[in-house]
Parts: C-alpha cells; sequence; structure tokens
C-alpha cells in the first residue's frame, strides 16, 4: 500500500511539472490536457489516501481497479510500438519496463497483500487527529491544484512568435514558422541570405540541401503511427516528382529511439536528416512543411496532404 501509494504521489508530482512547463501536444482525450488536469487529483488522491491508512480496504479496492487500468492502456501503449508511456510527465520511460517493471508487480503486490478483517466503508468514522491532520490539507491541496494548472496553462500559441529569424536575438527564436495571413512571399529565383530564411533551418543537420529549389519535408517521430504510414507514400512521391528543384525530405525528430524503431527505410530514395537536440521539440507528428529557396510556403501539422495538395500550395506560393 504504501509503495502504491507513494509511485502514485511521484507520477502525479511530474505530471504537474510537465503540465507547469510545456504545452500537451496531443489530439486524443486520454492524452490531452484536459484529461491530466483532471487525473492529476485523482492520482495524488489516491496516493495520499493509501499512505495515511484511512479506511484500508476501499483504498485498496480502488488502487485494484486503477492499476488494472494502467496495465490495459500502457500494455496497448507497448504493443503499439511506442517509445514512451507519457506516465511520467517529462520523464521519458519505455512502456514496456513501465508495465513489466512497475504496473503488474505493484498490481499483484496488492491482490496478495490486500487488507484483511476491515470494512470497506466508515463507521467508524476517522478521528479528529486524522480528519484535521491528514483529510483537510489533501482536501485544500487537491482542491488547489485544479485552477493552479488551469491558470498556469502553458499555451502552445507562444511557440509560434516570429515569421523571420532574427539574428539580433536568436536565443527567443521559435523553431516552427507559422505564416501571416498578410505576408508575402518573395521571388524565389531572389538570394535570400541564410539569416532571413526559415529559422527551422538552424536546427536541421541537412539545411544545405533544403536551401535550394522546393522542398517538401515531413518531420516525424520514431513511434508515430501516421508518419508510418505516410512515409513509404512520400517515397513514392518522391519517386515520381524528384526534379532539380524538387526534392522530398524526411527530418527525424528527437528524442530518437534505435535504428530498428526508425520507419524511414535505410535505402530511401528522399533526403534524410534529424533536428538536433538544443530544445524539446513540441510537435504533433507528421508535420509537413514545404519550402522555396529557404523560405516557408505551407505547413500541415498533424496530418500529411497529398500530392494534390502539395502541389497546389506550391503554385499558390
Amino acid at each position: 500500500m504504501y509503495i502504491t501509494g507513494s509511485v502514485l504521489i511521484f507520477a502525479g508530482i511530474l505530471k504537474v511539472h510537465q503540465l507547469l512547463t510545456e504545452p500537451i501536444v496531443s489530439e486524443g482525450f486520454w492524452e490531452s490536457w484536459a484529461f491530466f488536469v483532471i487525473q492529476i487529483p485523482l492520482e495524488l488522491g489516491l496516493g495520499i489516501w493509501l499512505l495515511c491508512g484511512l479506511f484500508r480496504k476501499a483504498a485498496w479496492l480502488l488502487a485494484v481497479i486503477s492499476f488494472a487500468g494502467f496495465i490495459v492502456v500502457t500494455l496497448q501503449k507497448a504493443l503499439a510500438g511506442e517509445l514512451y508511456c507519457g506516465c511520467f510527465g517529462t520523464v521519458y520511460v519505455n512502456p514496456w519496463i513501465t508495465v513489466l517493471a512497475i504496473d503488474v508487480p505493484i498490481f499483484l503486490l496488492l491482490l496478495i497483500f490486500r487488507p484483511k478483517g476491515e470494512k470497506l466503508l466508515p463507521p467508524p468514522w476517522p478521528s479528529a487527529e486524522h480528519f484535521f491532520g491528514v483529510a483537510l490539507p489533501t482536501f485544500v491541496i487537491l482542491a488547489s491544484i485544479v485552477p493552479v494548472l488551469i491558470f498556469n496553462k502553458v499555451e502552445r500559441e507562444q511557440l509560434w512568435t516570429q515569421n523571420v529569424p532574427d539574428s539580433q536575438n536568436d536565443s527567443q527564436q521559435d523553431p516552427l514558422h507559422i505564416p501571416d495571413t498578410n505576408e508575402t512571399t518573395p521571388d524565389v529565383n531572389q538570394i535570400i541570405p541564410a539569416e532571413q530564411q526559415w529559422a527551422m533551418l538552424k536546427h536541421i543537420d541537412i539545411a544545405d540541401s533544403l536551401r535550394s529549389g522546393v522542398a517538401i519535408v515531413l518531420f516525424y517521430h520514431d513511434d508515430c503511427p501516421d508518419c508510418k504510414e505516410a512515409i513509404p507514400v512520400y517515397e513514392q512521391y518522391n519517386q515520381l516528382y524528384k526534379g532539380n528543384d524538387l526534392h522530398f525530405a524526411f527530418v527525424r525528430i528527437p528524442p530518437y529511439g534505435t535504428e530498428e524503431d526508425n520507419p524511414v527505410p535505410p535505402d530511401t530514395t528522399c533526403l534524410t536528416g534529424r533536428l538536433d537536440t538544443s530544445r524539446k521539440w513540441l510537435i504533433q507528428t507528421p508535420l509537413v512543411v514545404i519550402i522555396a529557396d529557404g523560405l516557408f510556403i505551407k505547413s500541415w501539422e498533424g496530418v500529411a496532404p497529398d500530392d494534390m495538395q502539395i502541389f497546389e500550395a506550391i503554385e499558390q506560393r
């Protein structure tokens, strides 16, 4: 019970840190910011409940149900090939490690060392010492967590701050360029100075190969299922449309898995590169970006456009 409570509190604190320091990038409800705001107080509350020893049988029952659910969710992520379970905030843990080394052992320990000879619910009610020393402070802490998370939510829009990199203030540059509606694209025949080109190029190891002509760049995570579907399609696009002024590229986003995790085949005909590890890249993949002579043209995040959408965007630049 004490081990279980400590793990829940530790995981809850890490999730609080994550929500206070970075935006959540996910479309699914179970990994969304709203779900975390609901989950964190429940997780911390159950952890404190298990540690304080009140109504041990009821706390034990909720813990068994919770860890059974954790096993199902984490096992699904492991079988899907995801590299990280997301259980511990910004601390990356492989789902196989979580399910085999944490969730299953704790679940089995709960079943083995279940409380005996105790009532599920009161009476007897907790003493005044327990109420004022544990229950009341816990209610206050949990009630304060939700507004703190809501009013300190890190908005993802803060990442897209400038259209053109500022060479005098590069430390504040945003890595991803989203165009202003009034922005005009310079003549692609014009030689654009490197310090005026798209800021993301500074963080890609194959930037020199992308600065000339039109480049369609697909950014991907190793464990992104949509990326795994899009990569062979874009490989075919490259073979069909590749020319002197048009090329496709796959750019890998850290944290990287092993080479076996990389969905891009070694014999790809596309350019391949990596984003550097100078920052944590909060990108919903697949991210497809079109650049012309180093200048941003258009991007799609969370979806890979087909060839008709790509060429329509190139023609309209």
